[in-house]
């Protein structure tokens, strides 16, 4: 056993200073499980270290004040001390009535002999040194004039100071506060720590002040001063706390979906491992032959584009009340109707409108690509499929993670990886609910693993025109062209125009390997 562990104090002196700390919370019980201790038993002793724990965690959470007003709380409850220094303060108060500083000087030097004496007599009660080599308690040493220098040899750490100093504040406004102003001066310097204990010193100044009021009176204004204070530094606090949880709920809310951020920060989220059926629309998407064109891009660039895709793709499904997934490589997973939803049909709606809003963008975004040097600009494909899924936290005790699974998310992605280029597949789940809204071309039917029915497919192929009140004129929007000439287009007309440049391009191919044929024949003739 090392000589910091032969200081111990007793049980009911933990006791007391959890106490002061009451009003703070459950600040020394988190410090006792810490340590291992359920339970103070006040006839035990414990190591001192254990109580300086006590006071660290206070000061650590609200500040020098947490302490101050702890041992002005302490200096209330010490009766045993003040039952001697009373007897004292009995005597000398006819001292202290009168103007002769000599007088005063007087009272003031017995009051504190009696705090000293009274101090030490506790401390051996409740302080075990089993070296024998301690002196503990107050001391003081007259400095001239109007001051005093007051010291405290006390097992603790230099940092429970403000404790000591709210003891003494106790002690000098009951006794003195009606005659005197006391100012109270921590002198770092000739304060020291030596094992086992600290010897703490302060300066202190009584000047002469009389009071009409009572010394209660006096006593009660004092606390509740301090009282104040603290209340500042524990709302100032807050206040810090408050502006810390916005910077980490806005960092959050980069990696969750909007809708469970909310609720995770209005204590609506529900963090146990458990699961719902519901039913959802499920949305897939990436960008065709990634690889292939990644590959021709500098990691500069690749960054840049992708980053600028996600950010635009991610504006447009938050816009529409869809809750984000994931993103996988190059894909993006979204799905409607959990935790908000509008019901079925509304959230179908929602999520085709999001996809043909992706898809107009990516025309903009590929024109804009293209004139910045990017040659083979990003192409998405898109599936969409609603059905039975099961939602909610899977995962572990150590780790969650919000998703949906089943056949149905199976479904969507198998979709999403057979669509053309520019173009949105979905299910006749799907289809049904958005009847009204788009022009479709229906596929062929096929059939997957694990699902039992056939999937009818529908390919999109734009809106659906609406004809204006003069009944001559389609919806229009402005796209920017490549040439940086305004081409007016219906809607739907985005998706036609980039299959009809699809179609383009492979017929220049087939044309070229026309005339190569064309020239081996004549080449034979």
């Amino acid at each position: 056993m090392n000589q910091e562990n032969k200081v111990t104090v007793s049980g009911r002196m933990l006791l007391g200073t959890m106490a002061t700390l009451d009003f703070l919370g459950k600040i020394g019980k988190d410090v006792l499980r810490e340590h291992g201790i359920k339970k103070i038993d006040p006839l035990k002793y414990y190591a001192y270290e254990l109580r300086s724990a006590i006071h660290k965690a206070a000061l650590d959470q609200f500040g020098e004040i947490a302490l101050v007003v702890s041992g002005y709380t302490a200096g209330e409850n010490y009766k045993d001390v003040e039952t001697g220094v009373d007897k004292v303060y009995r005597v000398t108060k006819a001292h202290l009535k009168s103007n002769s500083w000599s007088l005063n000087k007087k009272g003031i030097e017995d009051i504190f002999q009696s705090l000293s004496y009274n101090s030490r007599k506790l401390l051996s009660n409740s302080v075990k040194d089993q070296s024998g080599l301690l002196n503990y308690g107050y001391d003081f040493k007259f400095l001239g004039g109007t001051k005093f220098r007051f010291l405290a040899a006390m097992p603790q750490e230099i940092y429970q100071e403000p404790y000591y100093r709210g003891l003494n504040d106790y002690y000098f406004t009951k006794y003195f506060g009606k005659y005197f102003n006391t100012d109270i001066k921590f002198n770092k310097r000739l304060s020291k720590r030596k094992y086992g204990w600290t010897e703490l010193s302060w300066d202190i100044n009584f000047k002469r002040e009389p009071c009409e009021l009572s010394q209660e009176k006096i006593s009660n204004i004092r606390k509740n001063f301090l009282k104040e204070q603290l209340m500042q530094s524990v709302l100032k606090k807050l206040e810090n706390q408050n502006k810390q949880l916005k910077v980490i709920s806005h960092k959050l809310g980069k990696y969750l979906p909007p809708q469970i951020h909310e609720s995770l920060f209005s204590g609506g989220f529900d963090d146990q491992i458990a699961t719902r059926r519901k039913k959802l629309t499920i949305f897939f998407s990436d960008i065709k032959n990634f690889t292939t064109t990644s590959e021709g891009l500098q990691p500069e660039d690749l960054t840049k584009y992708l980053n600028q895709y996600f950010s635009e793709m991610t504006t447009i499904a938050l816009d529409h009340g869809a809750t984000i997934d994931k993103y996988i490589g190059d894909a993006m997973m979204v799905f409607f109707g959990d935790p908000q939803s509008g019901g079925e049909r509304e959230d179908a709606r929602a999520c085709v409108e999001m996809a043909l809003r992706m898809q107009e963008r990516m025309v903009k975004l590929q024109n804009k690509w293209s004139d910045e040097g990017f040659s083979d600009p990003f192409q998405i494909r898109i599936g969409i499929n609603t059905g039975y899924c099961n939602v909610g936290n899977f995962g572990s005790d150590q780790r969650l993670t919000y998703t949906i699974i089943g056949g149905e998310v199976n479904v969507a992605q198998r979709l999403e990886a057979s669509a053309r280029a520019n173009g949105i597949l979905l299910s006749y789940e799907t289809y049904a609910h958005v009847q009204d809204m788009i022009e479709v071309d229906e596929q062929e039917s096929i059939k997957m693993k694990g699902i039992s029915r056939e999937i009818k497919l529908y390919a999109v192929r734009g809106r659906r025109q609406k004809i204006n009140d003069q009944g001559d004129g389609l919806e229009k929007t402005e796209v920017q062209s490549k040439s940086k000439s305004k081409i007016t287009l219906a809607p739907s007309s985005y998706y036609q125009m980039s299959e009809l440049q699809g179609e383009v391009r492979s017929l220049r191919t087939d044309i070229d390997d026309i005339k190569k044929n064309l020239k081996n024949i004549l080449q034979r003739i």
